[in-house]
């Protein structure tokens, strides 16, 4: 009787040290679970892009689907808000700041497409040596007024935009009556007027600092996507701006500073307008007009959309903080889609006219009309351009100009983050062997334990 009991409490033991086993390894097992999956947010930085799960007959993403911050779609002409979401609310805006730029400069009583702008110090020191602009330029260089446009609204170039604004602000270069020479008071003369013509335009909730569209740190750089689709709707009635933001490539001229033909080559980053609206189907509009992206930490993706409809109406959708569809290997395109699909909408509800589906292989004339005596020929309707604008096919995907989000980013907030990264992993993996040493001791304890009662 007593070696039964002996044997019972044996077994119960047995069984106890067991459990205890199973559930140190479930710990285990769980522990390591939830330390890859926090190293797996970091690395990834958590779900950053809209998964499209549902889509319109054609197969687009549908507008059900969009994910913005805010946006706002109005006719050109007449102003009317034709759908909005938050379009009141301020955000940075980033390089979208530049169509404001580009308007200031049209509208100055001295614009000169022609005219010579002189590049200072000043505009070509960025503490982001991946700043979006032209790399080949230096100082003293001269550039002609076009050019610049040209660079401002296509390339992003953040050098240009401060060019720009401080030959025609008053004070320096191009345009100094006064013979001041002072780069850093004509640029702010410049933006004075930035924000002045957004009062007088209604853009009340817009508040400009720099030409270029940087983040401040203290959020006082910041416009409204109502705000912006008025102004846009402003600067596109500019053929000269009107034309640069339809156009997909350009290339500066060679100059006695720069000889060589590529030396200033950019691509337009606005997918509506590189693929055009043959490409993505459009079912309202004949063709995308323009006009800006725009990239910031503060800002996120941004993108001011526009086009012209079937019954000839022109829509301006802005949008900022556009979370992109998954499609990485093509972040341009990924952008374009969610302002798609909103323009779209946009004309559906004003009863926009569906035009007949087309065929991309199809030859065209000039006029857009198909042709079947004219040789096939690939991409859009060909436009007359200009004897002062020249375009060149552009080849390289990775747009050295293209205004990306880390391009805007000051390097010591890129390292503190990095340093950052850098703790909490090695937070997580001394942690890791602190509990693991602890769940041994613990299983060493156990097994002690059970060995004493044996």
């Amino acid at each position: 009787m007593k070696n039964t009991k002996l044997h019972k409490r044996n077994n119960d033991i047995g069984d106890y040290a067991g459990r205890d086993n199973a559930n140190l390894k479930a710990r285990r097992r769980l522990f390591v679970a939830t330390a890859v999956l926090i190293v797996a947010l970091i690395f990834t930085g958590g779900v950053n892009r809209m998964q499209v799960h549902a889509v319109d007959h054609l197969g687009w993403p549908a507008y059900d689907e969009v994910n913005v911050d805010s946006y706002c779609v109005i006719d050109a002409v007449t102003k009317k808000i034709i759908i909005a979401q938050n379009p009141d609310k301020k955000r940075a805006n980033a390089s979208t700041t530049k169509i404001m730029t580009a308007l200031i400069l049209v509208e100055d009583e001295n614009f000169d497409p022609e005219r010579m702008l002189t590049v200072s110090d000043e505009s070509l020191v960025f503490l982001d040596p991946n700043s979006a602009r032209l790399k080949e330029l230096k100082t003293d260089d001269q550039i002609r007024t076009v050019d610049g446009l040209a660079a401002l609204l296509l390339a992003s170039a953040n050098d240009v935009a401060r060019v720009i604004a401080q030959n025609y602000g008053g004070s320096y270069g191009a345009i100094d009556p006064g013979g001041y020479n002072d780069a850093t008071n004509s640029q702010e003369l410049f933006v004075g007027r930035m924000n002045q013509r957004a009062v007088e335009l209604g853009a009340t909730g817009t508040h400009f600092t720099n030409p270029a569209g940087f983040d401040e740190a203290d959020g006082s750089h910041y416009t409204t996507t109502h705000d912006l689709a008025l102004i846009a709707a402003e600067a596109l009635k500019n053929p000269l701006i009107a034309h640069i933001c339809s156009m997909r490539y350009y290339r500066m001229p060679t100059t006695d500073e720069h000889e060589n033909s590529w030396w200033g080559t950019m691509g337009n980053s606005n997918a509506l307008v590189l693929y055009g609206a043959d490409f993505m189907q459009s079912e309202y509009y004949e063709r995308y007009t323009g006009v800006k992206t725009g990239t910031t930490p503060q800002a996120g993706k941004c993108l001011v959309g526009s086009g012209v409809t079937t019954d000839d109406r022109h829509f301006i959708c802005a949008a900022m903080g556009i979370t992109s569809i998954e499609m990485s290997e093509n972040p341009w395109l990924a952008r374009a889609l969610p302002v798609r699909a909103i323009l779209e909408e946009a004309a559906r509800q004003e009863g926009v006219p569906v035009k007949e589906g087309r065929d991309l292989l199809a030859p065209v004339t000039p006029s857009g009309q198909a042709d079947p005596a004219q040789p096939l020929s690939p991409g859009d309707p060909v436009v007359t351009e200009p004897g002062s604008l020249e375009s060149e096919p552009y080849k390289n995907e990775d747009d050295l100009f293209f205004a990306g989000g880390l391009n805007q980013t000051d390097p010591v907030i890129l390292a503190l983050a990095a340093l950052g990264l850098v703790v909490i992993i090695a937070a997580i993996v001394v942690g890791s062997i602190i509990l693991l040493m602890k769940l041994k001791k613990l299983h060493e304890k156990q097994n002690n334990r059970t060995r004493g009662r044996r």
